[in-house]
This record gives structure tokens, sequence and C-alpha cells, in this order.
């Protein structure tokens, strides 16, 4: 089956998809204020050092080592698999669907309910359905968050996703992140679970009067996506996965985002560099994201804390993931 994923730099996809049938990405919101309150305690960041030398010129050694190959980046960049389908596509960013849905007047509602790593079935009385849809059910799911690493790898081989490492670049894991999939719309118009699930919560909304939110947690079997925390002293680097079983990853592309397509490993790699000066003067962050065809998964790597990984030292970490299997 066919879905689509949706993305804006470091938005949470996940929350902006749940209406639109569209798919998981990752929470980052808190990254992007740590970084807001590391700039205002410092005026200037300085470079990581490394047995004595400067980050500058290690990252000159990884450039050397890694052999990153750069192409003249077009304005809206795509990512195609072998059979030239295009899997990774940015758009401007006027394209972008405007308003807010209704769904996130209730979400802490939905959220509050669940339990981790739930997949949430709910009925919303009187509520306008997204266009095209046919059934009344609608879905949410809540972050399964495991810190034993044991326990994360031995979920994600029951689910048979991809596997995130338990140490990266020298970092250890803190924690690792589980969404269940959204069922898709043929999926909650066929499946029996499902018609029977929107008769009980209709039924439900019937003898009671007094609340038009019904909700019911169902079972699931299918990961929409996956991440892991990494930590090193107060530094920290974050790695995601978006399963996209099939569909393809479209991306808002910002005006203050500037993209750069380049190569590791022989895999094409997406550099993004991000300047907010309206949050406060030189604020920055930088981020990859790259697709694995074999695995049909699209994923994100992101640094921050009391210090930042560079761009050389970033392609470096990607290297040693995209060699590890991701």
């Amino acid at each position: 089956m066919e879905r689509a994923g949706i993305g804006n730099e470091y938005q949470d996809i996940r929350d902006a998809a749940v209406r639109e049938e569209q798919l998981p990405g990752i929470e980052v919101t808190e990254r992007v204020m740590t970084r807001v309150r590391e700039t205002g305690q410092r005026q200037s960041l300085r470079g990581i050092r490394f047995a004595g030398k400067t980050a500058a010129f290690t990252g000159m050694l990884v450039m050397l080592l890694i052999t990153v190959t750069a192409y003249a980046a077009s304005e809206y960049i795509q990512i195609r698999n072998k059979a030239g389908e295009v899997k990774v596509q940015h758009y401007a960013p006027d394209l972008k669907p405007q308003g807010i849905a209704p769904y996130y007047q209730y979400l802490w509602k939905l959220m509050d309910f669940a339990k981790p790593g739930e997949l949430i079935a709910y009925f919303n009385r009187g509520e306008k359905l997204p266009e095209g849809a046919k059934s009344a059910l609608q879905f949410t799911s809540k972050e399964l968050r495991l810190t034993d690493y044991p326990a994360f790898l031995g979920e994600l081989n029951k689910l048979k996703t991809p596997i995130l490492p338990k140490e990266a670049g020298g970092y250890e894991f803190k924690y690792g992140t589980i969404y269940p999939r959204l069922p898709s719309a043929e999926e909650r118009e066929e499946n029996p679970l499902y018609r029977q699930t929107l008769d009980e919560l209709i039924a439900e909304a019937r003898q009671n009067t007094g609340r038009n939110l019904f909700m019911k947690a169902v079972p699931w079997t299918e990961a929409a996506s996956i991440g892991g925390k990494y930590t090193k002293q107060g530094a920290v680097i974050e790695i995601g996965a978006t399963l996209l079983d099939g569909g393809n990853m479209q991306v808002y592309q910002d005006t203050n985002n500037t993209v750069e397509k380049l190569e590791v490993e022989g895999r094409e790699i997406i550099y993004n560099f991000v300047s907010r000066p309206e949050i406060k003067p030189s604020f920055s962050y930088h981020y990859l994201n790259w697709y694995n065809e074999q695995q049909d998964a699209y994923y994100i790597v992101t640094t921050y804390g009391d210090r930042e990984l560079t761009k050389a030292q970033l392609l470096d970490l990607a290297g040693e993931l995209i060699r590890g299997g991701l």
C-alpha cells in the first residue's frame, strides 16, 4: 500500500500527518529550544577538540577519508530509487497545506487516554472528515520510549524494522522510540476489527450525549517510525527513521533552509543548514537526511546539546551509520 510522508525541516511531521494519512516523523521542538538557551548563554560556539587538534583540522581529514562528492544543488531536491521513482521530494514552502486541523484541539485528551506505545482509534461526533475520507474512524498513536537497549532491540526485531545501533560516533544510547503505523483508508474500510471498533464507538456516543470524543486502544503489528537518542556528556545526537511502506517523503523547504546534495558511501545525502535570526541573531542548526532503498526508509540525523558536530563530523557519522546498515 502506498503512503506519503510530509516534512518541514525540524517539524514534528508525525502530528502534522495524522489527519492527512501521512507518516510519523521526529519531535524536535526540545532540541531547537535547547539551542536557543545555549546560544543565549554564550556569544560564540567553540570548536570541538580531539587529542589536541581542532575540529576544523579533524574535519579536513574526515572529508578526505570518506570522499564526499558535492553536487550542484538544484532549487528543490529529489532522491529517486533505482527504478527512477521519486522517493524524496522537496517543495516550495508556499505549497504546504495551510490551517490547523481540528485534531490539535483535542490531541491532549487522546494522549492522556493512551498508554505508551498504543494505537488509538477514535470517533469525534460532528467533526468534518478529511477530504476523501470514507470512514469516520480516525487514528493516532503514542510514543513507546525504551531506555534499555536490549529491550529496544527486541522490539525492533519483533517489528522487523531497521536496527539502530547501541553506540554511534562515540555517543552512547540513552533511549529509543517507536511509533505504531496508522491504518490506511483502505484498511479502515476493509478490516473487520476497525469496522467493529467504529460500531462500538458510535454506540457509546449514542448512549453518552455529554461528550463528543470516544476512543479505544487497538492492536498493531507494524511501526511507522523509530528513533534513537545518543549522548556524550552534554552533547546529543538523534537518529530517526520513517518507514515509507511504498510511499514517498514530501519535504517543504523553507527559504531559511539551505540544502546541499552530497554522496557518502555511495548514498545520496541531503545536508540541511537552517538560519533562524528571527529567533536570535546568528542562531542556526544543521542536520542530515537520506533514503535507504533496501529498507524503504527515510533517515534524519541531528546534533545539539552543549556542543555540536561540525558538518564534516556529521558526514563522517553518516558514513559510519550507512556502513552499519542504515
